[in-house]
């Protein structure tokens, strides 16, 4: 995880040089100031931020003030004269463009729409405690290796034979039964496609969190973990399809604004997490 991707994930706090403005003092509590900018040799302007006071000091002395990173977001969303935030231009250089901060506060504001989250758990699926859980399975839906292996045992027989009744599931399809001894209620089951470099992956994949969202809201059901789906023996690269999951899920909350829901992305290692935060990064 890159340094910029660490400090948006936890919404650190930068420093950032200042100018301020005695003359448009308001009150004693109210001083306004101004951001310093940088020029590039291209003629750009950016921001520059520092992640500590020390890696500010390398360059120009000035004032400095101290503030969550995404509250500069909020405040540069609707700047057009500059073209990103550099950070740390002194030292190791980061660079976060405009469009990824746009995206990010897009983010922020589909979040606060009706109290839905996203987080990431490291661990196993099959103990969460949540509606619903998403199992990653194969079409035939009657077990497999893998978190469906894992899903099935720990739910018991009682899954299996409800499964022989639904007469398998289409790749990107998505179809629902209990959860049995799982803490979740309910078990989605979806289809990824196994990956082949095709056109049609992404799509397949897609559908797979659409088709099982979709699912949950019809069940009534508000809160519901996802595996990485397609990532283990189906061979998806995992940076690609956590990027298609989260560009999936953040879209779909944006379209159903009005329904509330909590979704936990399960990492079963940290190389799953670390592809979830490339996204959120990415976002």
């Amino acid at each position: 995880m890159t340094l910029t991707e660490r400090l948006i994930i936890n919404n650190a706090e930068i420093f950032m040089p200042v100018v301020f403005d005695q003359n448009k003092q308001e009150s004693s509590d109210d001083i306004k100031y101004s951001l310093m900018k940088l020029r590039l040799d291209n003629g750009e302007e950016v921001i520059p931020v520092f992640t500590s006071e020390m890696e500010a000091l390398k360059g120009e002395k000035t004032e400095l003030i101290k503030k969550p990173i995404l509250e500069l977001f909020s405040a540069l969303n609707n700047s057009d004269h500059i073209s990103g935030i550099a950070v740390d231009p002194w030292g190791d250089f980061g660079f976060i463009s405009m469009e990824m901060i746009r995206m990010v506060n897009q983010m922020k504001k589909d979040m606060k729409k009706n109290n839905s989250s996203i987080i990431l758990d490291e661990g196993d699926i099959t103990v969460l405690d949540c509606d619903a859980i998403v199992n990653a399975a194969n079409k035939t839906l009657l077990g497999g290796g893998g978190v469906d292996g894992a899903i099935h045992r720990a739910a018991g027989p009682e899954l299996l034979a409800e499964c022989r009744t639904l007469n398998g599931c289409e790749t990107g399809q998505a179809k629902i039964t209990k959860g049995y001894k799982l803490k979740a209620k309910y078990v989605i089951h979806t289809v990824g496609p196994i990956y082949s470099g095709s056109e049609s992956d992404p799509i397949k994949l897609a559908d797979c969190y659409r088709n099982s969202l979709d699912l949950a809201r019809k069940n009534d059901i508000h809160s519901i973990a996802f595996p990485a789906i397609s990532t283990g023996v189906y061979g998806y690269p995992i940076d690609d399809a956590c990027h298609i999951a989260v560009e999936t899920i953040v879209k779909w909350l944006d379209e159903n604004e009005d329904y509330t829901m909590k979704i936990i992305l399960s990492c079963f290692n940290g190389r799953v997490k670390e592809g979830y935060e490339k996204a959120f990064g990415q976002k």
